[in-house]
């Protein structure tokens, strides 16, 4: 029988996240959401498709269960989640009771979403285990690469547990894009480091994206990437721009809660 140890953070839906959510995809009074990634047409999120290449799977897992936890290390000034849907009270759920939500949404993908979802990645097994064999769902999460260190028996459970595509959101190419990104210092050694730590776990699967890079240095930056870690680097990796989502203006309406990371 599977022990399940984790208590996992998640911030209900918000009233200015709202503005971007249709009332009808709020899911357990809002504490969660689902999101069909096709529903503008495909829109700038190619993770379907991928995780359908990736996963070798007969179709492209378009609907998402999304749960949003507690807390960031970055304070990003374009966040559609916004500070109060990041550092607002959180709800506490174990495995199996995230797990349940997951299955009655009906929905093909388990989105582990922030702030920041790597926080909690000793955590992430547990979830990707317990969803497994189920109808093959598919669980994702978020890398930013500079929330801590990785720890790589965590990543190559992951990978062995073989259901997951993940997204490494890379803030910017530069540390001036990264910093405007994000407003916070760009940890260059922990930023290269966890990311070299993601492409030595064999069988791991991820892609890379990036946030609204500077166009005079993206170039120059993948062929960095390219030397560092080979041509593999950039499979399926794709630029987002930045959209004015109606939730935008209210980012910082709220004061920040006390960043105590350490305490999460």
């Amino acid at each position: 029988m599977a022990i399940f140890k984790a208590r996992w953070k998640v911030v209900p839906i918000c009233d200015y996240q709202k503005l971007d959510v249709h009332p009808e995809d709020l899911l357990d009074g809002g504490n969660f959401r689902k999101c069909e990634t096709y529903r503008g047409g495909g829109g700038y999120d190619q993770f379907p498709a991928i995780a359908k290449r990736r996963l070798k799977m007969g179709y492209a897992p378009h609907k998402q269960f999304i749960a949003q936890l507690y807390g960031c290390n970055l304070d990003c000034p374009y966040c559609y989640v916004t500070r109060s849907g990041v550092w607002g009270t959180p709800v506490e759920f174990t495995t199996p009771e995230l797990v349940n939500a997951f299955f009655r949404s009906s929905q093909q993908v388990f989105h582990l979403m922030g702030g920041a979802p790597a926080i909690y990645l000793e955590d992430w097994p547990e979830i990707a285990a317990a969803i497994d064999g189920f109808g093959f769902p598919v669980f994702h999460s978020d890398f930013l690469l500079t929330e801590k260190p990785y720890d790589i028996s965590v990543l190559a459970d992951l990978a062995d547990i073989g259901n997951s595509v993940f997204a490494v959101d890379i803030k910017g190419v530069t540390k001036e894009d990264y910093e405007r990104n994000t407003r916070k210092p760009f940890r260059e050694d922990l930023f290269w480091g966890n990311l070299e730590r993601l492409v030595r776990t064999t069988g791991l699967q991820f892609y890379l994206t990036f946030t609204a890079p500077s166009k005079e240095k993206f170039l120059p930056f993948c062929d960095t990437l390219k030397s560092r870690f080979g041509e593999r680097i950039l499979r399926d990796s794709f630029v987002i721009d930045l959209i004015d989502y109606d939730a935008t203006p209210f980012v910082d309406i709220l004061p920040v809660r006390k960043h105590e990371l350490e305490k999460i």
